[in-house]
């Protein structure tokens, strides 16, 4: 639906998605026939590499390079509101606080365990400098304290 978009990527994520593509692979994390459709559409890709760290997208945006860990690359986002603060946006990073600790826990689905552990010590490391929340994608009980659209807005 948005074939204009630019859609940022990890290079590593996206190789991995277009080997399984390539070997036919069934099962795992990509549908062939989405990857099928990215191509047929010509997406628009913005590769984010191995070692760049940070990307700022816009004013109190920042895209954030997390690496290997559940996956083959992962991404997140960093936003500045002025009136809640700091918000790192985890993504499949982290999932949940259980998985963030202390101790450290690594989830079920993992690519690289080390990697992950890396990834969830640099969020904290970001969550301590810039005095932000860690808002994770797999964690009800943190989700039941948001503020949803039909309550309200986040500034």
């Amino acid at each position: 639906m948005f074939t204009n978009a630019t859609i940022i990527v990890h290079e590593d994520e996206l190789n991995g998605a277009l080997r399984c593509y390539a070997e036919h692979q069934k099962g795992g994390a990509y549908i062939w026939a989405d990857i099928d459709a990215w191509i047929k559409n010509h997406l628009q890709w913005k590769t984010i590499g191995r070692n760049e760290d940070q990307l700022k997208l816009a004013e109190d945006v920042t895209l954030l390079n997390f690496g290997s860990g559940h996956a083959w690359g992962m991404l997140g986002l960093h936003v500045q509101l002025p009136g809640t603060g700091g918000i790192i946006l985890a993504s499949d990073a982290v999932y949940s606080a259980e998985n963030y600790g202390p101790p450290i826990k690594v989830p079920g689905i993992i690519y690289d365990s080390l990697g992950y552990v890396k990834a969830v010590e640099k969020i904290k490391r970001l969550a301590k400098e810039t005095n932000s929340q860690v808002w994770f994608v797999h964690d009800s009980q943190q989700f039941q304290s948001f503020i949803k659209s039909t309550e309200g807005y986040y500034e």
